[in-house]
């Protein structure tokens, strides 16, 4: 899939602005990737120190710059602080279609924040880079992402399987489920 996300697609709504991360956002990212409530349902390592927050920022970037995926930080427009992040990545050009992570701070969570960013991504999904699906994969016990996903039309696909991650279950989203 030919993605280009350069000048990045800065998104705004009501309350947020979705836009790139930058080397000034790495505390806000370290708090977000150490936060043990966070990472309950996530298999990844918690950073140790500023300097691995630098190196995800980094990483981030070029995503952007190879086309390979698209991370956005949430942040308020109240005061410009990363409260999350979310992103489009392992992109499948033949089916067009992209998986969605996402995450946010417990200071900010029950506040309607993540579905606002949520139909941000969505809409920049389908209407601009034209893909026909895009695919959640979350943990069975993580209530507040499948109400998400849920509220936002995903679908559980109960016939598949995330293979290594038997915790995981894996949510779809159409196109056509937006029209």
């Amino acid at each position: 899939m030919n993605c280009n996300f350069i000048p990045f697609p800065v998104l705004e709504s009501e309350r947020l602005v979705l836009r790139a991360l930058e080397i000034s956002d790495a505390k806000s990212i370290f708090s977000l990737r150490t936060n043990k409530e966070v990472n309950t349902f996530i298999r990844r390592d918690l950073f140790k120190n500023l300097s691995e927050s630098r190196a995800f920022i980094d990483f981030t970037t070029n995503l952007a710059l190879d086309g390979s995926g698209v991370f956005w930080g949430i942040a308020t427009k109240e005061t410009d602080e990363i409260i999350g992040s979310i992103g489009l990545r392992n992109f499948d050009s033949e089916k067009d279609y992209a998986e969605i992570g996402y995450d946010l701070h417990p200071n900010y969570q029950e506040n309607g924040f993540m579905s606002e960013a949520f139909q941000m991504i969505l809409e920049f999904a389908f209407q601009k880079m034209n893909l026909s699906a895009i695919e959640a994969f979350t943990h069975k016990n993580n209530s507040a992402s499948i109400a998400l996903l849920e509220k936002h039309a995903f679908e559980l696909q109960t016939e598949r399987k995330d293979i290594g991650f038997e915790n995981n279950r894996i949510f779809r989203l159409g196109n056509h489920a937006l029209h």
